[in-house]
């Protein structure tokens, strides 16, 4: 036996690795799963769907506790009154069922949980325990949606109540897995429908402003000026910053190729706004609104502006209006020029 075949003896074989999941990281974990079950081919199987269910019911129970944990921890117990931080650290207790975390997040953390979707949580646990303990037969088409209607639910949960509060590190796993996973919402047909459903009045009050996401690709990214920022309200995706957003979008969505004048500034396809000084005007933005085509949208703001030219007189950026102006000039160069003094 050669030395390295006899070291490799003495040491036998390389350890293997801990698995160490946090309540988060765990439940995304398994939310990825749900993904890769729903997504698995153009029609998911009857297996595929089961898996689904399973993993997506471990993903909301998980979830919904550890937003509840971040409220008290003796909110986990079954009963409340007789938690200690000793039993917590040990894990020596028996946690409060999903449905019972749903309205503690709701009547004691005051979170924004309906009634239907209590009540599609509630279904999804019928059908976990079903597929689990004594069998189900059902239409692969009432099982998706039984899937879909919590994973919608779950979505917005996770955006919105869930990563505001994670220690940094861990809401940044948590957000790559939510960036990672929002290519694929789209290919769950039912899960888009019923989003886009749910959206629709929103999204009908907000056409001029809104625009196709470039991680979803759906039409649900919203630039209109509040303190929220731009974000897409069907996957939950958020920016650091206006301008961050308004480059995303004009480099993925529109056909211009962005070429930087410094570090982290893209100007030809994101300007200085006119209205807010911002840079996070994109001037060819395509957004739901009935209009003949693109449209100058800021991100920061939420103004649409008309037609941008150059002024005749200075060169900087205008907005013309609603029609292109065969020799637009900016406010100061008008009056100029209607001053008598010709500055051309």
């Amino acid at each position: 036996m050669s030395n390295v075949l006899a070291q490799g003896a003495r040491r036998g074989p390389a350890p293997r690795p801990d698995v160490a999941f946090t309540p988060v990281i765990n439940g995304m974990d398994y939310l990825e799963s749900v993904f890769e079950h729903l997504t698995r081919g153009k029609i998911p199987s009857a297996r595929d769907l089961k898996y689904a269910v399973l993993h997506l019911q471990a993903a909301t129970e998980v979830l919904l506790k550890a937003r509840l944990k971040a409220e008290h921890f003796s909110l986990l117990f079954s009963h409340p009154g007789k938690a200690t931080r000793e039993k917590f650290e040990r894990g020596d207790f028996q946690s409060c069922t999903t449905l019972e975390a749903v309205d503690r997040l709701r009547d004691i953390a005051q979170l924004a949980i309906s009634k239907d979707d209590r009540e599609r949580i509630e279904e999804l646990g019928k059908t976990r325990n079903a597929l689990q303990h004594y069998g189900l037969t059902l239409s692969a088409a009432a099982v998706e949606a039984r899937a879909v209607g919590v994973l919608d639910f779950l979505i917005t949960f996770i955006g919105r109540h869930l990563l505001p509060g994670l220690p940094s590190d861990e809401a940044s796993r948590a957000t790559d897995t939510m960036v990672s996973l929002a290519p694929r919402l789209g290919s769950v047909q039912a899960l888009v429908t019923q989003r886009l459903t749910r959206l629709s009045d929103t999204l009908d009050r907000v056409v001029d402003v809104t625009v196709k996401c470039p991680d979803c690709k759906m039409w649900a990214l919203v630039a209109d000026g509040t303190a929220a920022g731009p974000r897409c309200l069907f996957c939950e995706r958020a920016w650091e910053s206006p301008h961050s957003a308004a480059v995303d979008y004009a480099f993925i969505m529109t056909e211009l190729v962005p070429v930087p004048d410094s570090p982290g500034t893209w100007t030809t396809v994101v300007i200085d706004c006119l209205r807010c000084g911002e840079s996070a005007l994109v001037p060819e933005a395509v957004t739901t609104a009935p209009l003949p085509g693109p449209t100058p949208l800021c991100f920061a703001c939420g103004t649409v502006f008309g037609y941008l030219a150059d002024c005749g007189g200075c060169g900087n950026t205008l907005d013309s209006g609603p029609t292109p102006d065969k020799f637009p000039l900016c406010d100061p160069c008008f009056r100029v020029k209607h001053a008598g003094e010709d500055i051309l």
